[in-house]
């Protein structure tokens, strides 16, 4: 590949009153990355070190740069170049550690990553000292959020672990929460935010997220010192964005084992600290995470309150309502996980209150009217991956998938090669069987049915 085939970007990362380098894009800190005093006082411990900091403003400035530069629709890739202060460059700029670094962010993102490191003008100001009591027996972090997998897994670890398992807000604005919890409770919100100038992403894919929550589990469980990090997505969002990726698309690896032992050796090389991030749902699927949580755990009814949609307000509100839209691929697998789970939920959740109709404009809201190609093609998107889903085992590049990722999540979860194999197989026939009894269960005249080319 040659390095004019790739979109390439500068970006100086910049304290305040400082210049950017001729042709960089800046990315300046207190404007493009904002830090909330309070939820990072909520990191407060006594293990804390500016490196803590550090690693904060470079999660910030890779999401800046992944949402600043579009995509080619001929090469997904792109290059960077990244100049960011910190309080150690010394440190940052070893061999070791940015090797750690490049490797997992080339392999999350599928860019090309070129950082340099420069010493901070003024060393930024700790957080204040906390009057929270941090756990000292602490066994595990969760990201927990008001999503369907986060609530599941946390009360079905809990039970487990007990207090020993510390939630990780990984929201930014602490609506679910009171202010006297936000005051008492550690890791109260992810504790920065990242704008734009001009206010828009060129670029949506995202695929930065799993950086950015991997490095906040990976500090919180620094800070109290303990072993493990738990991821809560299912086989379904953590191992079929990588086994089928949409489209010409690059594998989504953002909740893959590959990618977390990657960020295993950069947090053990930076911080000396050694971490495990656990997938105890990794073979499941959604609705079976769903409903052992609803029959197991005292807060099960809680399932219905939680959020899976992707879609921003004014594409799923109705009359100034925000619910969920009910099309996007979040919402197709929660309303399919519903359904496998034996559960109900109100028409009035989703904007699309039913997906029965035989037309995709007729499932919505008589009062929504926010119709546009892009959503539709994005709900076929969602359900079309689905679909390919169930059928994967059945195709014939089958065994070829099935081997390349039999050997990565073999060598990664230090696993025999036939238990992986044997798993993979449970996992898809387990979705291949869900997803029949959902579709067949919407009914000849679906649209569903139509756009899975099922109409009989």
């Amino acid at each position: 590949m040659s390095r004019l085939s790739l979109r390439e970007l500068t970006v100086d990362v910049v304290e305040q009153g400082v210049r950017r380098r001729k042709g960089a894009t800046p990315c300046r800190l207190g404007k493009n990355i904002k830090f909330d005093l309070a939820a990072l006082d909520s990191f407060s411990t006594l293990r804390w070190q500016p490196v803590v900091y550090d690693i904060l403003v470079v999660a910030a400035a890779v999401e800046f740069c992944d949402r600043s530069l579009a995509r080619s629709a001929m090469n997904w890739g792109r290059r960077f170049f990244v100049s960011i202060p910190v309080h150690d460059p010394c440190l940052w700029a070893g061999k070791t550690v940015k090797r750690a670094l490049v490797e997992a962010l080339n392999l999350l993102t599928g860019d090309d990553w070129h950082f340099e490191f420069r010493a901070r003008k003024v060393p930024a100001q700790p957080p204040a000292q906390s009057r929270m009591e941090f756990p000292s027996n602490a066994e595990a972090v969760i990201a927990f959020s008001d999503g369907m997998d986060s609530r599941a897994v946390d009360g079905l670890e809990r039970i487990r672990l007990g207090s020993r398992l510390i939630r990780l807000r990984v929201g930014t604005k602490q609506h679910d929460i009171s202010l006297k919890e936000r005051r008492q409770a550690p890791f109260a919100a992810i504790p920065y935010a990242v704008s734009l100038d001009n206010g828009r992403n060129a670029e949506s894919s995202a695929r930065s997220r799993g950086f950015k929550f991997s490095v906040v589990s990976a500090i919180a469980a620094y800070l109290i010192d303990a072993p493990t990090a738990i991821v809560p997505e299912s086989g379904q969002g953590a191992l079929a964005p990588a086994l089928l990726p949409v489209g010409q698309g690059y594998e989504d690896y953002r909740s893959h084992p590959v990618f977390t032992v990657l960020m295993e050796r950069f947090v053990f090389a930076l911080l000396g600290h050694h971490i495990h991030y656990s997938f105890p749902r990794l073979w499941m699927t959604k609705a079976e995470t769903l409903r052992e949580f609803v029959a197991n755990c005292p807060d099960g009814e809680n399932w219905a309150k939680t959020r899976s949609c992707w879609q921003q307000a004014r594409q799923a509100a109705v009359s100034g309502t925000k619910r969920q839209c009910g099309v996007c691929a979040a919402c197709v697998l929660r309303r399919l996980s519903v359904h496998a789970a034996g559960l109900d939920e109100t028409k009035e959740t989703y904007v699309w209150e039913s997906l029965r109709t035989p037309t995709w404009e007729a499932g919505a809201s008589n009062d929504f009217t926010y119709l546009t190609t892009a959503l539709r093609e994005y709900a076929i998107a969602g359900v079309l991956h689905f679909e390919h889903l169930a059928l994967v085992r059945n195709s014939i590049e089958y065994e070829l998938l099935k081997r390349r990722n039999t050997t990565e999540l073999a060598r990664c979860l230090a696993l025999q090669p036939q238990v992986v194999e044997q798993r993979i197989d449970r996992f898809l026939q387990q979705h291949a069987s869900e997803w029949a009894a959902f579709t067949d269960d919407l009914g000849q005249g679906s649209f569903v049915r139509k756009w899975i080319g099922d109409s009989s």
